[in-house]
């Protein structure tokens, strides 16, 4: 389950998915260039991510400006930004100060955000994250807003408050968001152990929920979290990470996947599986320093996505990588 104690490494170990392919435009800044695919082979012993910027749970890389932003899992949701995805710096967090409402939803918390999740619609930036504690499904995913971001200029964010929550173990945990923009629909999908992986449509103006959510994959307390739902072509894809995070180089993560003609499922893998029925085609797993890859997410309009993994080469300190998608009658890999 989610932990936080790998995460306390450097005061803010950074701990999302997004998605699809819509333009990203930022107010008075300039939109980002969808990018195509390389398929050539990476060579999965270089990184092609430097800095001593630790990451756990990034969220899905947009492009504002000039620069990169990724958001993590850590005090007050920490950010980092790059120019060329390569070269990493600390940025500004979100919050200087924790919402007093989250604890009418969790009990203690203070400001440890986790997993964060970011994407354009509205004419405005979104950001969900999550508010929970190590092993507990009394959690909140919260909205906050931008109507740009900036590393140099500033960014004001104005808090939305509670998007979802839960408080037992038969509910959809609250944690985990993944934001689909697709067209005028924006879907969210979250959830953890517990009841397994919920899906629910978004109202684009309001950026909360509308009508039921439909869960898609995992429950019964099985290692189903940290979704990523995408589209390509007619088909939506669900990444799941199985196994645990979280423990340095004893972390089993692993990531799978199903497709669905329809964001609420039913997502079969490559066997015809159902992801409700512990189905899940793997496409991405630990591979020489590369330990434990998770929470998968997409950078819009490209076939490029990130993750983060826990660096064997570095006492399993969690670090984010940049992997590549490629398609092949329809299914998905993933590689470094």
């Amino acid at each position: 389950m989610k932990t936080i104690t790998s995460l306390v490494l450097l005061a803010v170990l950074l701990v999302g998915c997004q998605n699809e392919d819509t333009i990203i435009p930022s107010n008075d800044e300039t939109a980002a260039a969808a990018e195509t695919q390389n398929s050539q082979v990476k060579n999965i012993t270089a990184k092609t991510v430097s800095g001593n910027v630790p990451s756990h749970d990034p969220s899905t890389i947009i492009r504002s400006g000039v620069n990169y932003y990724v958001f993590t899992t850590g005090d007050n949701i920490p950010m980092t930004y790059s120019r060329d995805l390569i070269n990493w710096s600390w940025g500004t967090s979100v919050y200087t100060s924790t919402p007093s409402w989250i604890a009418g939803y969790v009990p203690g918390f203070t400001k440890n955000f986790w997993a964060p999740d970011v994407a354009w619609f509205n004419n405005r930036w979104n950001m969900y994250y999550s508010c929970s504690t190590f092993g507990s499904a009394t959690s909140v995913i919260g909205l906050v807003t931008a109507p740009s971001i900036s590393q140099s200029a500033g960014t004001t964010w104005t808090d939305r408050g509670v998007v979802v929550s839960s408080n037992s173990t038969s509910d959809v945990n609250a944690i985990d968001a993944s934001i689909l923009v697709d067209g005028s629909n924006v879907y969210m999908a979250y959830g953890s152990w517990h009841a397994g992986i919920g899906v629910v449509q978004i109202n684009p103006s309001t950026g909360k929920p509308t009508g039921t959510r439909t869960i898609v994959a995992g429950g019964n307390h099985a290692s189903w979290e940290a979704p990523c739902l995408i589209k390509e072509g007619s088909y939506y894809y669900m990444f799941v990470n199985r196994g645990s995070c979280c423990n340095g180089v004893n972390s089993t993560y692993y990531i799978v996947v199903g497709r669905s003609t329809s964001p609420f499922g039913p997502f079969t893998d490559k066997n015809g599986v159902n992801l409700r029925n512990g189905g899940g085609t793997t496409v991405l797993a630990s591979q020489g320093d590369y330990i434990g890859p998770g929470h998968l997410s997409r950078i819009t309009g490209t076939q490029k996505g990130a993750v983060h993994y826990y660096n064997k080469a570095d006492n399993g300190n969690p670090k984010l990588e940049i992997v590549y998608f490629t398609w092949s009658s329809g299914w998905p890999t993933l590689s470094y």
